[in-house]
């Protein structure tokens, strides 16, 4: 352990007001999460750094990245980043419900189907949308949002939409479609597509979508 020349330690050598803080800054009962991610972790530092996080090289690498791997089509499209594709999936069911429609959205996704999906659809318990289970037996009237999966989680399987009643919407999760784990024959063209970072380089719970 590096001393200084008096002698003394590292530790030693540290300011007393530096240690103060982190002492008190720690409940002895502090509890740590190791199930789950928080997404809010880091808010009061986003919010203190303000537009100086304004990047819009990101776009323009991403955008770069999916005309390299040939997996998306991106020109003229919005790129929106998020803390990972959960919260950017719970975003595009809030913006793809309808209030005005007096009752929730169907929710749905062909089975067998991430099972993520019902958790993350009931966790806000929201009004604007509702989980229904597996898009092949929905025969609902009204609105819907279909979670289309490509490569499917858990079975790998390529995928189209299966639900066809006139007014659904779609979000295709996209978060395998990568040359590592299928192959790629054409850049996908939807309105709504969702990709994560960790599933592309490997790094699992990155927090990037």
């Amino acid at each position: 352990m590096g001393g200084s020349e008096n002698g003394a330690t590292d530790n030693e050598s540290s300011s007393p007001s530096t240690n103060k803080a982190t002492e008190t800054s720690l409940s002895p009962d502090s509890i740590i999460n190791l199930d789950q991610g928080d997404p809010t972790l880091f808010e009061p530092y986003w919010k203190k750094m303000g537009d100086k996080c304004t990047l819009p090289q990101l776009g323009d690498a991403i955008k770069g990245l999916h005309r390299v791997v040939g997996n998306a089509v991106t020109d003229g499209r919005h790129i929106v980043v998020g803390t990972g594709s959960t919260q950017l999936l719970m975003a595009a069911l809030y913006a793809l419900s309808s209030p005005s429609v007096g009752h929730p959205v169907s929710l749905v996704a062909a089975a067998p189907y991430y099972s993520g999906y019902k958790d993350q659809a009931e966790f806000l318990r929201s009004g604007l949308y509702k989980w229904e289970g597996d898009a092949r037996t929905f025969d609902k009237d009204g609105p819907y949002i279909e979670v289309v999966t490509s490569p499917n989680n858990p079975d790998g399987t390529i995928r189209e939409a299966v639900v066809n009643l006139g007014e659904g919407k779609l979000v295709y999760d996209l978060a395998y479609y990568w040359p590592q784990y299928t192959p790629i024959t054409h850049p996908l063209d939807h309105d709504t597509m969702l990709f994560t970072f960790s599933k592309c380089t490997g790094h699992a719970g990155s927090r990037i979508g």
